[in-house]
């Protein structure tokens, strides 16, 4: 798409005249080059007995329920009042409520609408890019489970609206801060996915404790199976849930906390590299430097005469 269509309109027939809006952005170098850019944006409250889809949009966009319709894009479409139906090529026929979020998958015919005497409000955003592509492999989202019953989420609303607002205004910038919005609704969506049950709340909250000791006491020799007990999970299960949760074990995560102080000493203290080690807990200047060298690429003291920054 080669310009800019943006459509704002009003809605009748509701208790009081509602506008909608609808954005389709051009792909702008500097938006590409981003990793994550917006095609289109956009919000429809749709009154009960309303056709659908309204106008006006452009004509690789609009459908019909007969015929629907096929994009090469990812979208996401966040339903906050009525209900409907969506249908898709993987995911088959769902019922949509208030409070459902849908994803549309490239490729993937699809078609959707309100129910005729209850309408919807909707709030949708259009994205793609190398580093969506990324994102949005990862496997808790699927076309074959296009539907995820988020409910009433504040914060995700609310980055939708901001993405419709700053497709109005267009201030400096603004490709790529709404682009990091949408990455931010992927992110709440995604942390909603897996931790939606209460014992994997209630793990998350014990893991985030643990964190929370090994990061007040990194200098310290750390008693993960006493720390286990006391977090009442068995050592086993605290190693395994510490892993999948922060993405390292618990040693490794204690000796990353010492490596980002020893790279904020180096830069910012006259300490002496033996010191620093001693000062968060290293066994050794040797140990020390040697790990510093295998995880950062260059040695403590080449660091600090470079005067690198992370």
């Amino acid at each position: 798409m080669d310009r800019m269509l943006c459509f704002l309109h009003i809605l009748t027939g509701m208790n009081q005249p509602d506008k909608a809006w609808s954005c389709y952005l051009p792909q702008s170098p500097a938006a590409v080059a981003w990793g994550l850019y917006i095609l289109d944006a956009g919000y429809t409250l749709i009154a009960p007995n309303t056709p659908y889809p309204p106008g006006e949009h452009p004509d690789d966009h609009m459908f019909c329920w007969e015929n629907g319709r096929t994009l090469e894009s990812f979208t996401l479409v966040y339903i906050t009042r009525g209900s409907g139906k969506l249908e898709s090529q993987s995911g088959g026929p769902h019922t949509i409520n208030a409070g459902d979020l849908f994803i549309l998958y490239p490729g993937e015919w699809h078609r959707f609408q309100p129910a005729p005497e209850k309408g919807w409000d909707e709030h949708w955003v259009e994205f793609d890019g190398e580093q969506a592509r990324r994102i949005m492999r990862n496997p808790a989202f699927s076309p074959k489970q296009p539907v995820h019953p988020i409910g009433a989420d504040d914060q995700i609303l609310r980055l939708f609206i901001e993405i419709s607002e700053a497709t109005q205004t267009q201030p400096p910038g603004f490709e790529q801060i709404i682009a990091t919005q949408a990455s931010q609704i992927v992110a709440r969506l995604l942390a909603r996915l897996q931790y939606s049950s209460p014992e994997t709340r209630d793990m998350e909250s014990r893991i985030r404790r643990a964190c929370l000791h090994i990061l007040q006491n990194a200098e310290q020799t750390i008693d993960t199976p006493q720390l286990s007990r006391e977090l009442g999970i068995s050592h086993s299960a605290f190693r395994n849930h510490f892993k999948q949760i922060t993405g390292l074990p618990p040693g490794q995560y204690q000796i990353q906390i010492r490596l980002n102080k020893a790279r904020r000493l180096l830069r910012n203290t006259p300490l002496s590299i033996k010191d620093i080690a001693e000062q968060l807990g290293f066994e050794s200047i040797y140990y020390f430097s040697r790990l510093f060298k295998k995880k950062t690429g260059c040695s403590p003291l080449a660091y600090r005469k470079q005067g690198a920054f992370d």
